[in-house]
């Protein structure tokens, strides 16, 4: 046999090495370019619409708008979407929970100004809904000029519609309605703005005391949103903030009451509503600030002997209801997390004490 020459060898030798480093270029050119077009970003356009019925009241409803806002978040911070366009024209019926909590969301995003230039708006077909969206001033921060002369809808201009940062009612106080700081039932008055207080300070305070991670990014800012109406024979009150809702608020700040409690109750489950409802039962604050902590608990045991109006709150999944009209209470978790919550109360005018003359 005959014998392989030293420069043979040597020879297959680098040609092995060239085919292997040949090979390697080739692929390493085939994942550069598919990294390169993986980068190359394609702007376009999302146009969502929002629900016909803006509402948190029913599963249904409520999963709908959730997920307009999953949908919009997503799209606003997607680098590829240079355009977002929130689509109005099909809303025709507005519930104060729902709507504020939209109102709320898309004014967050619009205060980001990175943000806030990608956002625009179609307009409402319904008038109704129009004079709503005109009158708190959101069509115009989205781009849109007001095209109705005069808000003359009874159910719109009812309507306080305010926000701010700070932990207080002072900078509304004068625009609440004036049952609430008149009346001779002064248990009732009392617990309303205790309650108020409460969620108000609870926007600027502990439900955000931590790094609030949503599943999206993006940072909440330390706000709340308030509607407010008298009319007709009620008064209506709802509170939103989108910080760490009341099941997040109780694990920050009432870890040792939250521990006794779930140890006093095996095999009970930490779901949002049961967190809800021990909200009502703690005593201490974590801002250590006399009367604070008591609101919730001041509404409810109000509500509750004077069998007047009724009180909602919507908190992450858990969603909490007394209706004395119906005499109904009811507790439960939804799917979808609202990841914040709203506080609604609705009550009789004459359960105020006011004479007839006295309530407008």
């Amino acid at each position: 046999m005959r014998k392989v020459s030293k420069r043979a060898l040597e020879w297959c030798r680098r040609n092995c090495r060239a085919e292997v480093f040949r090979q390697r270029r080739v692929s390493g050119i085939g994942r550069n370019r598919r990294l390169l077009k993986s980068r190359t970003l394609h702007f376009s356009t999302a146009k969502l619409r929002i629900p016909s019925i803006v509402s948190l009241g029913g599963s249904d409803h409520r999963a709908s708008l959730i997920q307009f806002i999953r949908k919009l978040k997503e799209s606003v911070h997607d680098r590829g979407k240079s355009n977002v366009i929130i689509d109005f024209s099909k809303v025709t019926v507005l519930h104060p929970c729902g709507t504020l909590l939209v109102v709320a969301e898309i004014e967050r995003l619009l205060e980001l100004p990175v943000l806030a230039k990608k956002l625009s708006a179609v307009y409402p077909t319904d008038r109704v809904v129009e004079q709503m969206f005109q009158h708190i001033q959101l069509l115009e921060r989205l781009g849109l000029e007001p095209r109705i002369d005069e808000i003359n809808a009874s159910n719109v201009v009812a309507w306080l519609y305010a926000t701010g940062h700070e932990g207080d009612l002072d900078s509304i106080a004068e625009e609440l309605p004036k049952i609430l700081t008149e009346g001779s039932n002064m248990a009732l008055r009392t617990a309303l703005l205790s309650g108020m207080a409460e969620a108000v300070a609870n926007s600027s305070e502990h439900a955000y005391v931590k790094a609030h991670k949503t599943p999206l990014p993006g940072l909440a800012p330390q706000k709340w949103w308030l509607f407010a109406r008298q009319v007709g024979d009620d008064v209506a009150v709802v509170i939103c903030d989108l910080g760490l809702g009341i099941p997040g608020t109780l694990e920050a700040n009432w870890k040792e009451e939250l521990a006794s409690f779930f140890k006093s109750r095996q095999g009970l489950k930490r779901q949002d509503h049961k967190m809800i409802q021990l909200a009502f039962t703690v005593g201490k604050t974590s801002t250590l600030k006399k009367n604070r902590g008591k609101g919730l608990k001041d509404i409810l045991k109000v509500v509750r002997e004077q069998k007047v109006g009724g009180l909602s709150i919507y908190s992450n999944r858990g969603v909490y209801a007394l209706d004395n009209s119906s005499e109904t209470e009811t507790s439960h978790d939804e799917k979808n997390s609202i990841h914040g919550t709203i506080i609604q109360w609705k009550i009789p005018i004459e359960a105020f004490g006011l004479e007839v003359s006295e309530r407008s």
